[in-house]
């Protein structure tokens, strides 16, 4: 895997709201990409990293989304990155597979696909990327309990859950039956091109969707040498500024888990004050403010305050969304009870 100049990447401004979502939250908002993503052998000539194509690894969120994977499962750093990091490939070399078949028949029928249905596929709701749900179900697969290898169950059970709580069709992962997905996918691309070209056209489309896209050996033989799955590079990428990374992502502010999220969301009322606030919430447990002179949390903290809430990572940013900032439907009903044992102290 290499790693890409930073000089190469354009320096894109960002939202400081973007910077307090957290990985997770950037994964529940705007689904896999905001981690890694796919950028075509036809767009080799633009940014980011012109002259490269391939797959591209957003370092500072992966590891930013590792570290919070570790803190959740209390597995290690090095196991989390490692998992995610073969969901990861594996759901963009899905996105480079269908590529790689689209180049092959445009090549041979002599219509394009993949250029009309990126196109198509672009201006559709979320719900309807289909693709995103397929890639995600093959990453999820990926990662399960071989003969070769395993990987440890709870990692695991943090990326399934993870997926779940994606936004649109990307969700759509966590089923265990893609045919649905695929059918939609298919029609999509097939009625990209329009009346194009004959009928049997948009059915060889439509047939190497359903059956052709499968991530594994024995499909290789449908593709010319150069499009086989190990030919597709792999970069860590990042942005920087001033020397300074601009996508390492804070879990969240120490504002809005003190103010909104504990007192609005969990109807948080004071149990008792000594160098910190300590504070009841709905479920009886009870938990110590963080301190509110600094501007953001802690993994430590953010996963204490959550797990007495009875949340997991992904499902703290889901119901962000959902409440629009702990602003609507607060406080929660039903109440969770917390996710492991109190320990007492409320620390």
């Amino acid at each position: 895997m290499e790693e890409i100049d930073a000089s190469s990447i354009p320096d894109t401004p960002l939202d400081h709201d973007e910077i307090l979502d957290g990985a997770t939250g950037g994964v529940v908002e705007g689904g896999l990409e905001y981690l890694a993503f796919y950028k075509s052998f036809r767009d080799v000539l633009k940014a980011p990293a012109p002259k490269r194509w391939g797959i591209f690894f957003i370092k500072k969120r992966c590891i930013a989304l590792a570290a919070d994977m570790a803190f959740s499962t209390g597995e290690s750093f090095a196991d989390c990155l490692d998992t995610l990091t073969a969901f990861l490939y594996t759901h963009e070399l899905y996105h480079y597979r269908f590529d790689a078949h689209c180049l092959q028949m445009g090549a041979t029928g002599g219509l394009p696909v993949y250029r009309p249905y990126r196109r198509l596929f672009a201006n559709r709701p979320m719900d309807e990327w289909h693709e995103e749900s397929i890639a995600n179900f093959y990453g999820l697969k990926a990662i399960q309990p071989s003969a070769k290898f395993s990987y440890p169950q709870p990692i695991c059970d943090y990326l399934w859950d993870l997926v779940a709580n994606s936004p649109g069709a990307y969700a759509g992962g966590i089923d265990k039956q893609q045919r649905p997905q695929k059918e939609h996918m298919a029609q999509q691309a097939s009625a990209a091109f329009g009346n194009a070209g004959p009928s049997v056209w948009q059915e060889l489309v439509k047939s190497t969707i359903r059956t052709g896209l499968g991530l594994s050996k024995p499909r290789e033989s449908k593709l010319s040498s150069y499009l086989h799955l190990d030919n597709c590079p792999v970069y860590w990428i990042d942005w920087v500024r001033g020397g300074r990374s601009i996508l390492a992502p804070h879990v969240a502010s120490v504002s809005e888990i003190n103010n909104d999220f504990i007192k609005r969301y969990l109807a948080g009322v004071q149990d008792h004050h000594r160098d910190h606030s300590f504070y009841r919430i709905d479920n009886g447990e009870k938990v110590k403010l963080p301190n509110p002179h600094r501007a953001d949390l802690t993994n430590r903290e953010f996963h204490n305050i959550i797990g007495k809430a009875g949340l997991t990572s992904p499902q703290f940013y889901k119901e962000r969304e959902r409440t629009s900032v702990w602003r609507k439907g607060v406080p929660r009903s039903p109440v969770l009870p917390p996710r492991f044992p109190s320990k007492g102290g409320g620390s």
